[in-house]
């Protein structure tokens, strides 16, 4: 059976149980982190379960606040990358924390050279910045990138697509219209589906577990078979994640 996706997933913050769920109810999961630390839980959980999960390393935009702290951990994420499936979530944030936005932009552009070198994938945060981090990948030569959650403009997702970089649909589709339009919007063959869990958006609680309910309703979206879309979303994946 073809294995459902969960592309964008902090999933160190789920308990052991939920963890063991998630992997008992054959899913891919994309692990993403925060921090140094979070990095290193994410490695340790994709070795502990490496069929159902990838392992990304990274530094969030949120955590970005001292720039000596800040490079402190791009020294020590940039030891990890030989062992690392992704780098991310990274990215930049002008609608939370804008505040930062000048280091971000530093610690950004490393991260980015980082995953060129090494040929891994990103997974992007962009809130209020889509633009700006989709002018960053194209100047620094990323090929391979998931914009997590994206809720830009229409316009800027078909430049996005054009270049051949993925879009995640986020579980909150079932409440989020502007999400809902992202999905019929997406190129099949650059769509994936994420939960973003553990996180509370307009009192839906994201998870893994929501996943099966979001193919459903992309299903209908772009009136396409659910079976065939969670192939599709599952070559998606494998195309993302392949060595070159």
């Amino acid at each position: 059976m073809t294995s459902l996706v969960d592309a964008h997933v902090h999933l160190y913050e789920f308990n052991r149980k939920e963890i063991e769920d998630f992997i008992s109810s054959n899913m891919l999961l994309v692990a993403v982190a925060e921090d140094y630390d979070s990095s290193i839980r994410n490695l340790e959980l994709r070795d502990e379960f490496p069929e159902n999960v990838r392992a990304c390393v990274g530094l969030h935009p949120w955590n970005v606040k001292q720039e000596a702290d800040a490079l402190r951990q791009l020294e020590q994420i940039n030891g990890l990358l030989k062992e690392a499936d992704c780098v991310g979530e990274v990215g930049l944030d002008l609608k939370f924390t804008p505040t930062t936005f000048n280091l971000q932009k530093q610690v950004f552009q490393a991260l980015l050279d980082m995953a060129v070198s090494h040929s891994l994938p990103l997974n992007l945060h962009a809130a209020g910045a889509w633009s700006q981090v989709f002018e960053m990948l194209v100047q620094r030569g990323a090929k391979k990138a998931i914009f997590h959650w994206y809720t830009g403009p229409i316009s800027l997702l078909q430049e996005i697509t054009e270049k051949g970089l993925y879009i995640s649909i986020n579980a909150s589709a079932s409440i989020q219209e502007k999400s809902k339009n992202i999905a019929r919007n997406t190129p099949l063959h650059l769509l994936l589906t994420e939960s973003d869990g553990p996180y509370s958006y307009r009192g839906l609680n994201l998870s893994p577990l929501l996943i099966p309910g979001l193919v459903k309703l992309i299903s209908n979206l772009k009136r396409i078979e659910e079976g065939k879309l969670t192939q599709e979303i599952h070559k998606n994946i494998t195309t993302l994640f392949q060595k070159h």
